[in-house]
């Protein structure tokens, strides 16, 4: 291939590395595995570390995403904060049968804080709630500083400054729409900052634990 076509496709693909964190179990490799084509498994597998490529149509571009699947078993801070460090993105996982995993997100969010720091960068972040199908569980709730209701979506906007969505790695819902959001934040820069100053710890604004709804 003549050097200046190789430029020019070099150019067209836009590459990315997306690393996705969370609790053990919260289905992160499923989601991961729905993206790139794969079928949903129902046995939980632990993740040491594994690694994804997939490319989706972004504005006329075709882009790489690089994802990186962390283990959420088995604790590596040292290789977390490495991956946290090379990514260009950050997506944290947590879902409604597990309610500690929603607490373990004040965790990612301080590791992260760290990470840009250190880097000099600051990267987007999406918040993914797995497992929307399980009917029987409901999304922990908040109240703002008027003392009025609102969403988990909201909160962690207002809270950190990172979109959420409601996804279904069993159903396949809203998978695919996470990437995109990612990609939208990459290329429109259009990413809010992370909030950090005057923000409560998540274990603290959180009036009742998740319960099922009978």
């Amino acid at each position: 291939m003549p050097k200046d076509k190789e430029e020019e496709n070099e150019s067209y693909l836009q590459k990315f590395t997306v690393a996705v964190f969370g609790d053990a179990g919260v289905g992160k490799t499923s989601l991961i595995n729905r993206l790139v084509g794969l079928q949903f498994n129902t046995e939980h597998q632990p993740t040491v570390e594994d690694f994804h490529v997939k490319h989706l149509a972004y504005k006329n571009k075709t882009c790489e995403l690089q994802i990186i699947d962390t283990s959420g078993t088995y604790e590596f801070p040292a290789m977390r904060r490495v991956n946290m460090d090379k990514s260009d993105a950050i997506i944290l996982v947590y879902s409604l049968d597990r309610p500690e995993s929603f607490i373990k997100l004040e965790r990612y969010f301080n590791e992260i804080h760290e990470s840009n720091a250190a880097t000099i960068t600051e990267k987007p972040v999406v918040v993914i709630s797995n497992k929307s199908d399980l009917s029987d569980f409901v999304q922990p709730k908040f109240k703002d500083k008027r003392g009025l209701n609102i969403s988990v979506g909201m909160h962690l906007e207002s809270r950190f400054g990172c979109h959420w969505f409601d996804a279904s790695a069993k159903l396949n819902d809203n998978v695919e729409d996470t990437f995109y959001k990612v990609l939208e934040y990459l290329f429109n820069n259009t990413c809010p900052k992370l909030l950090r100053n005057g923000r409560k710890k998540i274990s603290d604004l959180i009036p009742r634990k998740m319960k099922t709804s009978r």
